[in-house]
């Protein structure tokens, strides 16, 4: 169906629910209308059923009601099964979220409709940021804990992309950054989570507050000895790396006398831009155990080369294959990744949409694609569950080219370097592919 075409009946089927269901709301503010306008639009895809367009248009109200009823159900409670007009089952994920037809959908707080898990943003943001900064403030309003402050999102980005949510430095604890991942809330998204949820996490944010404001002495002074060892790590001849912040995470450690930390320096970051580099120092506070993080005291080697031949960084074979086909145009993606460490595109396509997140890492751009129920790609490894391969078939696949055997929306220049059955007749497939050379602002992509 045309995106026109879809555009048109979405907007119909929305003033029909409308009529139907009133201001019946789902717990974040999400109209039920408009969840079940999306909720009916991925039954009319799954079951390609010609008479689809004819079989909704017509529902009468008192099944559009059920329907929505149905759905808000399965929206937050474990056990609310149903089945679609069109045959399309919907399952309950985590609270905020639905699986209709093998395919996970979230609510957004603030937005209408259900959106795709992977195109939906991982960080806090929107109706429910305000909300859980409002809980704090309420929470804490004429407790001396009041004076941390309140907390903000914030990306690092080291071996993944960390969504936390930040405090400013707390002074009385030696300049301590208190921080929580954002996805604590308890849904599948931050923007997913009800305000039940939302007033809990911030609950739990208040209590670390709290921890901190009694602990703040002995909190500073481990800061103090952890800073010296921070210090200490910058190379000499590293200039412009500094210690930028010094932060702690109460939910995620032993809560004994000896606490650990986490080190931002200002340094080169996955991008090889200047940002934030990540490190981690344990509840043991003799000297440095780990080794030092590469963009502290490596990448300049690399970086000045590449700039040397007018790159930014490099780009994998997948990733660039996903840039290349992007609906919106290789330049657009590249400027995102100009700016950003990393950014989505999706694909529509017949059996189903294709998501792909692309991020820098150490210099490189690469991809994760997922297309639910059907493809699971990571790292160098992509499994596909389309096919029915023994060990033999599996085998006889090694040095074929990906998108020969994999329905990729896109051509890669990808070949196969291993091959191994998995359970029903799936395969878990080894990839092997060449770099090339990126210029972000040039959106421009060439062979090393």
């Amino acid at each position: 169906m045309m995106n026109s075409v879809r555009e048109l009946l979405a907007a119909s089927l929305l003033e029909k629910f409308e009529a139907a269901l009133g201001s019946f709301n789902l717990a974040n503010g999400t109209s039920v209308a408009s969840a079940l306008v999306s909720a009916i639009m991925i039954d009319l895809r799954k079951s390609r059923n010609e008479d689809g367009i004819e079989i909704i248009d017509g529902l009468d109200d008192g099944v559009i009601f059920d329907l929505g009823d149905e759905l808000s159900h399965a929206i937050y409670h474990e056990h609310s099964h149903f089945t679609l007009p069109l045959g399309t089952q919907v399952e309950p994920h985590q609270p905020g979220s639905v699986r209709i037809g093998g395919e996970i959908w979230v609510t957004e707080a603030g937005s209408p409709g259900l959106f795709p898990l992977e195109m939906v943003r991982r960080d806090a943001h929107g109706p429910n940021l305000e909300l859980l900064r409002d809980s704090i403030s309420q929470a804490v309003r004429g407790k001396p804990w009041q004076r941390i402050g309140l907390p903000s999102p914030a990306l690092i980005v080291d071996a993944n992309a960390r969504h936390l949510l930040q405090f400013p430095p707390f002074q009385d604890a030696g300049g301590v950054v208190l921080q929580r991942w954002a996805n604590e809330a308890g849904a599948s998204r931050f923007g997913a989570a009800t305000p039940q949820q939302i007033h809990a996490f911030a609950a739990s944010i208040v209590a670390d507050m709290k921890t901190l404001w009694k602990r703040r002495k002995a909190v500073a002074a481990q800061v103090a000895v952890t800073r010296r060892i921070a210090q200490d790590t910058i190379p000499d001849d590293a200039s412009g790396v500094a210690v930028h912040a010094i932060a702690i995470d109460f939910e995620h450690q032993h809560r004994d006398e000896q606490l650990s930390f986490y080190v931002e320096y200002d340094g080169i970051d996955e991008a090889h831009r200047p940002g934030i580099v990540l490190d981690f120092l344990p509840a043991v506070l003799g000297g440095r155990l780990g080794p030092v993080p590469h963009g502290i005291n490596g990448r300049r080697v690399e970086r000045d080369a590449l700039r040397g031949l007018g790159a930014d960084g490099e780009i994998e074979g997948l990733a660039e294959a996903v840039v290349a086909h992007a609906p919106e145009g290789q330049q657009a993606v590249l400027a995102r990744l100009g700016v950003n460490l990393e950014t989505d595109v999706a694909f529509v396509t017949e059996a189903g949409p294709v998501y792909a997140v692309l991020f820098w890492h150490d210099g490189c751009i690469k991809a994760e694609i997922t297309a639910p129920g059907r493809i699971a790609q990571y790292a160098d490894v992509i499994e596909w569950y389309g096919g029915a391969y023994d060990h033999a078939s599996a085998k006889a696949l090694v040095g074929s080219k990906l998108t020969s055997v994999v329905p990729l929306p896109f051509d890669a220049a990808c070949v196969i370097s291993d091959a191994a059955p998995l359970c029903r007749g799936s395969v878990r497939l080894g990839l092997k592919s060449d770099r090339s050379l990126v210029n972000c602002t040039m959106g421009r992509i060439w062979e090393i």
